[in-house]
């Protein structure tokens, strides 16, 4: 099962996790314009990922209800029995706090989106993405709490075996830079690895 906070917080994992912390380009974010904001509002509604054997990515897009033009992502994983995700919903994995996403701005950088996609300029609004101190729940009717090795673990067994979700409990706060762009009805993240912007997730809207 992967960690939620991969939907938009690291590739294949969490962004936020992933990352490693609060670089320099993050903070110097934060003061970023918010001049992109009305733009922002095409990213709100509801996406998924292709299906990952058992599992799917889920990602909920909203404005932030304060006006400012910032959006609030909130991530979870959906666990099913069988491959293909079919069947029913054994596990979800969400987040106990919302990601905040503050609009930085706009890039024009040369990016291959995708496996399949040549390397192409591309248009992204830049974000500064947030997550205060949190933890990973995982609830639903195929779940188990075991501990392996010394390590708590929440697993969940489906038609081709199990995953498992370390109980880590809690995870510090991050503030990292990413952005997203739209291309083909697709939503595809990036986020910035020191020098970069690099692909990280693939959506397609529900």
């Amino acid at each position: 099962m992967k960690k939620t906070v991969a939907i938009l917080l690291t590739s294949g994992s969490a962004l936020l996790a992933g990352c490693g912390g609060e670089g320099s380009e993050a903070r110097n974010s934060m003061a970023g314009t918010i001049s992109n904001a009305p733009a922002l509002a095409a990213y709100v509604g509801t996406w998924q990922t292709p299906c990952d054997g058992h599992e799917r990515q889920v990602l909920v897009v909203a404005l932030q209800a304060d006006g400012s033009g910032a959006l609030e992502l909130t991530p979870a994983t959906e666990t099913y029995l069988k491959a293909g995700c079919s069947g029913p919903v054994l596990a979800t994995e969400t987040l106990s706090a919302k990601i905040g996403a503050v609009p930085d701005g706009v890039a024009d950088i040369v990016i291959k989106l995708s496996g399949s996609d040549v390397a192409a300029s591309v248009r992204i609004d830049k974000l500064t993405l947030s997550i205060p101190a949190y933890t990973f729940n995982v609830a639903g009717p195929g779940v188990e709490y075991v501990i392996h090795n010394d390590q708590q673990q929440r697993c969940t067994d489906h038609e081709s075996g199990s995953t498992c979700v370390d109980d880590d409990g809690m995870h510090k706060a991050y503030t990292i830079a990413g952005g997203m762009v739209l291309s083909n009805n697709k939503l595809y993240t990036v986020v910035w690895n020191g020098s970069d912007y690099v692909p990280d997730t693939l959506y397609v809207k529900q």
